[in-house]
């Protein structure tokens, strides 16, 4: 069969250029998404305990972390859940949900949506509260929990200033022992020089005694030689 070379033939799109998607988009949509699935209260940073949640809807995609590798790209959500929901189905309905919204949206493969439940929301019983709707945390237990990890950072610098002050004290009587020891070292030295010294003194004081001694010997013996000598001079002059 011969080919239609009048068909239309496919031809792959040009390059015009690189197309660079933020973590933060993603992360954005990945937020908003969580946060239509039913059962969903709100976001919230694992790190902040529930305050990215009292921030409103501008600080949502801090409850999103992101992690791109190439063309995958993994999802970790932290949430809170409205009292009542189901949290398996509020969890399996969000992984699909995100999935589904960030690879429309960005082109990239979702290989994990990883769902971490934080707390859950309990709907507050005063009319004029109720009017803002349900909160995992109130603003006063945010400041408690402030409070809290202060005093907990106040009680470990404690800690570290009692440890240094340790430390040093241990230092001070290091370096005490060590002066001592070197004061004895220094002691013993002195003294053996000393000993030294005195030992090659009276080595000295012994070698010039007995040159001493050998010298009046000599002089003994020629005053003794001369005394003879001088003697024997008148009689020979006798005997001539």
């Amino acid at each position: 069969m011969a080919e239609d070379n009048n068909a239309p033939q496919e031809q792959a799109a040009p390059k015009t250029g690189d197309v660079n998607i933020s973590n933060d988009v993603v992360s954005i949509v990945a937020s908003l998404a969580a946060s239509s699935v039913k059962g969903v209260s709100g976001m919230v940073s694992s790190i902040s305990g529930g305050i990215a949640e009292l921030l409103g809807k501008k600080n949502m995609s801090k409850g999103v972390k992101v992690n791109v590798n190439d063309k995958d790209v993994t999802l970790d959500l932290s949430i809170i859940v409205e009292y009542g929901a189901k949290i398996p189905d509020v969890a399996w309905e969000i992984q699909e949900k995100v999935k589904s919204e960030v690879e429309a949206m960005t082109g990239l493969t979702v290989v994990a949506v990883n769902v971490s439940v934080e707390g859950v929301s309990v709907p507050k019983e005063d009319s004029d509260k109720s009017q803002s709707g349900s909160a995992a945390y109130t603003v006063s237990e945010a400041v408690d929990n402030a409070a809290e990890a202060a005093g907990e950072v106040v009680d470990k610098a404690s800690d570290y200033v009692q440890k240094a002050g340790t430390k040093a004290g241990q230092f001070v009587d290091l370096a005490k022992d060590k002066a001592e020891d070197l004061t004895g070292l220094a002691k013993d030295k002195a003294e053996d020089l000393a000993d030294i010294a005195k030992d090659k003194a009276e080595d000295f004081a012994d070698k010039v005694k007995d040159k001493a001694e050998e010298a009046v010997e000599i002089g003994s013996d020629i005053l003794e030689d001369l005394k003879d000598r001088l003697s024997e001079e008148p009689e020979k002059d006798k005997a001539e």
